[in-house]
């Protein structure tokens, strides 16, 4: 993509171009409740005008994400993830790394996870405003500000530092996000991108190639987070019944889970070893071959995960009918906790009170 380009993909266009048929430019795109197919270039696809883009005050453009994006997980990224898909599982650690925050952050990205966070951004702080007001009133004077408390967990013992908003600064965010509604999940999802992207690269990865016969499709929420008995859900990536599902190419599938990471993690501390897991060859790549039934069952996780489209090489009559049914994806964008445990002792009544907010997490 062009530098200057304004159409922002938010599943990378040369990522797209990996489920292309030999010999054809074009994808079968199969759209939510839509009564047919269409085809299309994959620089068409999946793109929102200025999608990453920030408003400036004075209503310019910065696209400065969109370049960060493009240098520092695409250009590694895609070239990795084209290496892994080629049958070449002989990764380097940098190699490894860059596929996994090339996941992490698609996982993140897409628009049915950042209009969940949009979302989720503005409630909470409309809810501290709210807060505030009603200790006014039960107070007798004015409460403008409110200490925030983020924890991993719901475990008031976990806290161990508080963040002081005041009025202002929270009706100064609540304005910024009416001129640019798609601020908040930019100003994070990078940031959380890098956070997933650690936990991957440490998982077990396996990679299924296709025969001939078979293909792979994608879609736009093409990271696809299951059980080990295949069905969609909102785990956390560390829990050991989860897997995570990445289409690579038309071709190569990679599934990362936790069935032997967390025993090598209990190994590891008792031993007390220090360094990368990937200089003892901990990290390996296993190559196995994908059966009809593992391609048919991947297939429809990423049917039944696409929040609206579907790509893929080649046509699949069964897909018509079936994205004509809602979306089965978790109606949570990654391992959200957005509750408030009950309110402290204001330190200061007359100004200020406390209370616990649980932001996004990925445990």
């Amino acid at each position: 993509m062009a530098a200057n380009s304004r159409g922002h993909h938010y599943v990378t266009a040369s990522y797209l171009e990996g489920f292309l048929a030999a010999g054809d430019r074009h994808l079968h795109c199969y759209g939510r409740h839509a009564s047919k197919c269409f085809r299309s270039l994959p620089v068409n696809l999946a793109r929102i005008r200025d999608y990453h883009s920030y408003i400036n005050p004075d209503g310019s453009l910065d696209d400065r994400l969109e370049a960060r994006i493009a240098r520092d997980i695409e250009s590694a990224g895609i070239a990795a993830i084209r290496k892994l898909a080629s049958g070449n599982v002989n990764l380097s650690y940098p190699q490894r790394l860059a596929i996994a925050k090339m996941i992490a952050l698609q996982s993140v990205r897409v628009p049915f996870e950042r209009t969940f966070v949009d979302s989720f951004s503005v409630n909470s702080l409309r809810r501290y405003v709210e807060q505030m007001d009603e200790d006014s009133i039960k107070l007798g004077r004015p409460v403008n500000a409110i200490d925030i408390a983020v924890t991993p967990q719901d475990d008031p013992r976990l806290i161990k530092e508080w963040t002081r908003c005041t009025r202002e600064d929270i009706l100064a965010e609540l304005r910024a996000i009416e001129k640019d509604p798609g601020k908040p999940s930019r100003d994070v999802f990078f940031d959380l991108a890098e956070d997933i992207s650690r936990i991957l690269v440490r998982m077990d990865w396996v990679v299924y190639f296709a025969s001939q016969e078979g293909s792979f499709i994608t879609s736009d929420h093409p990271v696809v987070r299951t059980s080990t008995d295949g069905k969609i859900l909102g785990r956390g990536i560390r829990d050991v019944r989860s897997e995570v599902h990445f289409p690579l190419s038309g071709t190569a599938c990679l599934q990362l889970s936790n069935r032997n990471t967390l025993a090598e993690e209990l190994r590891k501390r008792r031993r007390k070893q220090k360094g990368r897991r990937d200089s003892a060859g901990a990290l390996r790549i296993d190559p196995r071959e994908a059966s009809d039934d593992f391609i048919r069952r991947t297939n429809r996780a990423q049917a039944d995960h696409a929040h609206r489209w579907i790509f893929s090489g080649h046509e699949h009559g069964w897909l018509v009918e079936w994205m004509k049914e809602s979306t089965r994806s978790p109606k949570r964008a990654s391992e959200t906790v957005c509750r408030e445990s009950r309110i402290r002792a204001p330190l200061e009544p007359a100004q200020t009170t406390r209370i616990t907010g649980f932001l996004i997490e990925i445990e």
